[in-house]
């Protein structure tokens, strides 16, 4: 499971162990994989109890999570469903702590034609983000990443909210997405992962703001002891890598300049009705809001920053194309052992060095309230005010 980042290998698929605790199937076609990972999901889905309450992991769980488990795993591993546990690395279906509950679905990518502008400088993305494709054989999985701490009246949930300075105080969601492409000639799929801002979001509708690969550095005080063993396998914890989903395309074959952005964004386009929320009081009633999106739905606009400096400047931003469920969706539940593989972001700067100098570029807050760098302030809130601006290249025009 620890092969480098791009390089091909037989596609995984962890139903049946061998001594490893996994088997890998033939070489399979994009499509044949797909099918494969979604009747895993649906026969899951079919054993579980429909009426079972979703227990949300605990915050002590989470901080067991982060102090006990190995790593190394979500970083190397190049299957699409595992059963190995990252605590326990015993033989049974990994169960999930962060993002435990959500919704998957199959998904196409659609690559819009790049437009001329005025920033030679700026190549074509390459692979999965090449200009003018459709990448059809997708899964997403949108999720939030830990129940409301206000929710939490124990010793745990205060730590979080006193850490934050009572910034979560009134927070609902924490949404997360995961997408994963599947390609060609054995080469693992790509994998990207969104988060929206830190703080979370004040309301339970899920499409409410814009989610990145990128989460702001500027962390606490309080809880920078928390993530610090984040930082032993990773310079940049807070941010995850794209040029692996740039490496190879739909078919398995490899870019042969490797040309990938330094940020992605997600910016939701679909709309849940107010009359068809759920009328639940529950946080994770953004579930059953979820499940009622049909095949067809255009969910996400995709924007991309192309390089750190360009973060600074909304003309630079491009809107590159958009994502499309191709499916009806279903729930994903901790232990379907559905798996989207975490690329380090020091890989993306081993192949842009210079990236690393741009981050500590000096950047003002959108409300002038702070100055940081590129590299602590830039992430969803961030980029989405930008993208309001209207300024960005926009590719999808007719």
């Amino acid at each position: 499971g620890d092969r480098a980042p791009g390089t091909t290998g037989v596609f995984f698929f962890t139903m049946n162990k061998n001594d490893d605790g996994d088997t890998c199937s033939e070489e399979m076609q994009p499509s044949q994989q797909l099918d494969m990972i979604w009747d895993h999901v649906l026969e899951h889905n079919s054993k579980a109890c429909p009426k079972q309450k979703r227990s949300w992991p605990s915050y002590k769980a989470i901080m067991d999570d982060i102090t006990n488990a190995d790593y190394t795993q979500v970083l190397t591993c190049p299957h699409d469903v595992t059963k190995k546990s990252r605590i326990s690395g015993n033989d049974e279906m990994m169960s999930k702590t962060f993002c435990a509950y959500g919704v998957v679905s199959k998904v196409k990518i659609e690559m819009f034609q790049e437009k001329k502008h005025e920033y030679s400088h700026v190549k074509s993305y390459t692979g999965l983000l090449r200009p003018g494709q459709t990448v059809d054989h997708c899964i997403i999985r949108m999720s939030n990443a830990m129940k409301p701490p206000a929710t939490e009246s124990n010793m745990f949930g205060r730590f979080f909210l006193k850490a934050t300075g009572g910034k979560l105080k009134n927070a609902k969601l924490f949404p997360m997405v995961a997408i994963k492409a599947l390609r060609g000639k054995g080469v693992r799929s790509g994998n990207l992962l969104f988060a929206g801002p830190k703080i979370g979001q004040k309301t339970d509708n899920f499409f409410e703001q814009s989610v990145c690969t990128q989460i702001t550095e500027r962390v606490p005080r309080l809880l920078q002891s928390v993530i610090k063993k984040f930082y032993s396998y990773s310079d940049y914890p807070l941010s995850l890598g794209v040029s692996d989903f740039c490496s190879f395309d739909k078919n398995g074959d490899k870019s042969e300049t490797l040309e990938f952005p330094y940020v992605v964004v997600l910016k939701p386009v679909y709309e849940i009705q107010e009359q068809e929320q759920s009328k639940s009081k529950r946080f994770d009633s953004f579930i059953e809001d979820l499940l009622k999106i049909p095949t067809g739905s255009v969910l996400f606009d995709i924007y991309a920053c192309p390089d750190p400096s360009s973060a600074l400047h909304p003309g630079m931003i491009q809107r590159i194309g958009r994502i499309t469920t191709t499916s009806e969706m279903t729930p994903s539940p901790p232990n379907d052992g559905l798996f989207f593989r975490h690329q380090k972001k020091d890989e993306d700067f081993d192949v842009r060095p210079s990236w690393r100098d741009e981050v500590k570029g000096v950047c003002l807050a959108k409300d002038g309230s702070m100055e940081g760098t590129i590299g602590t302030l830039v992430g969803a809130d961030f980029l989405e005010k930008s993208i309001n601006e209207k300024k960005f290249i926009d590719y999808g025009e007719a």
